[in-house]
């Protein structure tokens, strides 16, 4: 069954194009499906950022992602919209996995600090006829950029990022059509799957978090922020499902890993 799984997501090619990053990427993707549930038990789920240069494969893994879960492509623009469409938008959500855009060069600009209640209570409050009420954000908030954001640091302790461009990112071994192509309705044997594994998925997280964020603060100390630590740990134990429904390779699991240790590496070190 996971080789059969792997084959209908083109996973070994997909591995080829994106390497570790895309591996995490997938690994947040596949809890973002139940992300409402985990912050609920966690308190907490991480944004993803995705930033790359122009043609460093951002679109291509987005509309990869969407065909796992038959998502309908569907991204966001937040700068150009008012706080109370962001919040309408929010609010429609469902269980769906929010895409937001950032245009760095474009004259309008968003407090990113309006979304930090995205990532713990999911709780935000939404105005209309003259009347406010609390909607509760069920999806989960992935934000793509050419640039790294420009952000408090509250708001970046709440992103897990994938950079594309970054000095050590994977080079492509295979063309883009190799992943490009992946028929939907055969990608969707993923989704299946992961909607079926709600309680496995908690289940797991519950078990393992504790473990994953001891472990990350006795490796990095004290200058780790404890919020990254609990990202971390989260993305480590979706990767260790990830890993376990897809048989994936030892050596791809290290890499994955390894990406996630940087990133807590990464939040030790002052600017």
């Amino acid at each position: 069954m996971q080789n059969e799984l792997k084959s209908a997501i083109r996973f070994n090619n997909f591995v080829a194009y994106f390497g570790a990053r895309g591996v995490l990427a997938m690994a947040w993707w596949m809890g973002a499906v139940h992300a409402a549930r985990i912050r609920q038990d966690q308190n907490s789920f991480p944004f993803l950022h995705i930033v790359g240069a122009a043609g460093s494969g951002k679109t291509l893994l987005l509309n990869y992602l969407q065909k796992l879960n038959g998502q309908t492509p569907d991204s966001h623009s937040l700068a150009h919209a008012t706080p109370a469409g962001r919040a309408r938008t929010f609010a429609s959500a469902g269980q769906r996995i929010v895409i937001c855009e950032d245009h760095s060069e474009s004259e309008q600009s968003i407090d990113w600090d309006e979304l930090k209640p995205l990532y713990s209570v999911g709780s935000f409050v939404q105005a209309g006829n003259d009347q406010f009420q609390v909607e509760t954000f069920k999806g989960a908030l992935l934000i793509t950029s050419n640039q790294p954001l420009e952000c408090s640091d509250a708001v970046r302790s709440r992103m897990v990022v994938v950079d594309l461009s970054a000095a050590d990112a994977h080079t492509p071994r295979v063309r883009p059509e190799a992943i490009g192509d992946l028929n939907a309705d055969e990608a969707s044997a993923f989704g299946i799957k992961v909607a079926q594994a709600e309680d496995w998925i908690s289940s797991t997280i519950k078990v393992f978090l504790p473990s994953y964020q001891g472990q990350l603060m006795h490796k990095y100390g004290p200058s780790l922020n404890a919020r990254t630590a609990l990202n971390c740990a989260q993305m480590l134990a979706l990767l260790d499902l990830l890993c376990s429904l897809l048989a994936i390779p030892q050596d791809v699991q290290l890499d994955a890993r390894k990406v996630i240790h940087d990133i807590a590496f990464l939040d030790t070190i002052p600017y």
